[in-house]
């Protein structure tokens, strides 16, 4: 073999060996989308935690009824039940039965329970592995909240953001009695449907309490960022990663694909291009499982993290997905804060992950509300109110401490009305 020959050969196999390697490295490299799918993998989520509701209604036969908040007794037991019904028992397409009055349901034993946010009925559907039933007359249709009542038989409804009511299921062997007879016995708090009178119109269904209300208040606390461990979710491997320090404080970490940067004010948020092979559109479903997946692996899943909203765009490789969560305090909204987490879903990954600067919270005392009756009149006398919507206890983030208020719902708004002492 000739000097030049060998020359040659040698100069093929440094080439092999060096895109070998190159390959091996460039694969290991953490935003590489097939090791984020495993990573997914080995931290699922149950994505109905998201969605948990804001509220359950509870029919007790007679003309009261009780709410069930996130830290009520048998909250937790009703949600479980609540699931695991409108799971197996939604054997129908969906009827439509007309516009929904909860008077009908007045004198019957039922659960309602509300979404925090109006979800897809597709999305619904999915989330609670509903098999049953062609559920075309839905599409398009938002889902503010399911029913389920005894009426000689276990009857299952849904609810849309037009008051629309659509039975989608029965079980004439199943009931509700054993879950209600004990919160009866519980003596939980009542609740009346408010009545419009000559200075305020009620528009829907609006339940107050019967009890007085008081509300713990909290003071608010910076948690110190924890740059490189939050970093090591992103970047395993530091040795293919930069850092980088910028004049306004800014830290950028990348590793010549994906990017992680953490900002002055104690957000941080990740980038990263969707490759080619991951140009495959989700959907809607799928890429809210992905974006639950992807929270709870890099940075976790905070209590009372919820879905606030959501919304879809045009990707490069077609519609992408972006989805946004609120956190509340004991089950109630904060109602001025900024959203907490923002994902954006393209493709089958994560393009995009924004998250807020987090708080710790400590109990500071407690605060007397006045009476939601009270506060409709206030909002009637200083707001000008003519007409409600809802009126439910909220907080409101002020001057580093989180304050229970009364919120008003009228014509698209959210009127805030304070405690007298406050």
């Amino acid at each position: 073999m000739s000097r030049d020959s060998v020359l040659g050969w040698t100069l093929i196999v440094l080439v092999v060996i060096s895109l070998f390697l190159s390959f091996t490295i460039w694969s290991q490299v953490p935003g590489n989308f097939s090791v984020l799918k495993m990573a997914y993998e080995d931290n699922k989520v149950d994505p109905t935690l998201l969605v948990k509701p804001e509220k359950i209604l509870v029919y007790l036969g007679n003309s009261f009824h009780t709410i069930l908040k996130p830290t009520s007794p048998f909250y937790d037991k009703s949600w479980s039940i609540s699931k695991e019904l409108l799971s197996a028992h939604s054997n129908a397409s969906p009827e439509l039965v007309g516009k929904i009055s909860r008077d009908n349901f007045m004198r019957i034993k039922g659960l309602e329970v509300f979404f925090p946010t109006p979800l897809p009925a597709n999305l619904l559907k999915q989330l609670f592995n509903i098999e049953g039933g062609d559920f075309s007359l839905l599409d398009g249709k938002l889902i503010d909240s399911f029913i389920l009542v005894d009426d000689g038989q276990l009857s299952v409804y849904l609810v849309d953001s037009e008051k629309s009511l659509y039975k989608i299921g029965k079980d004439s062997k199943r009931n509700l009695n054993s879950i209600i007879k004990e919160i009866e016995e519980s003596n939980p708090p009542l609740y009346a449907g408010l009545t419009a009178d000559v200075n305020l119109k009620v528009v829907g269904d609006v339940y107050v309490s019967l009890a007085p209300y008081e509300l713990p208040m909290y003071s608010l606390k910076e948690e110190q960022i924890q740059e490189e461990q939050i970093a090591s979710k992103f970047f395993p491997d530091f040795s293919i990663t930069r850092r980088i320090q910028e004049r306004d404080g800014t830290v950028i970490y990348t590793d010549g694909q994906q990017g992680l940067r953490f900002y002055g004010s104690g957000a941080f948020e990740y980038n990263m291009p969707v490759p080619k092979e991951a140009k495959k559109a989700q959907s809607f479903y799928e890429s809210f499982v992905t974006a639950v997946d992807f929270v709870a692996t890099h940075g976790g899943w905070p209590k009372d993290a919820y879905l606030s909203s959501y919304s879809e765009i045009k990707g490069a490789s077609g519609p992408a997905h972006i989805f946004k969560f609120k956190i509340g305090v004991n089950g109630f909204k904060v109602v001025n804060g900024d959203d907490l987490i923002s994902v954006t879903v393209e493709g089958n990954q994560v393009k995009n992950y924004y998250r807020n600067q987090s708080f710790s919270i400590k109990q500071i005392g407690i605060l007397d509300l006045m009476t939601p009756v009270e506060a409709l009149n206030t909002a009637v006398a200083t707001k000008n109110i003519k007409a409600i919507e809802d009126i439910y206890p909220a907080y409101i983030e002020e001057q580093d401490e989180l304050k229970p208020v009364w919120i008003v719902e009228t014509e698209g708004m959210e009127v805030i009305i304070h405690s007298p002492s406050e």
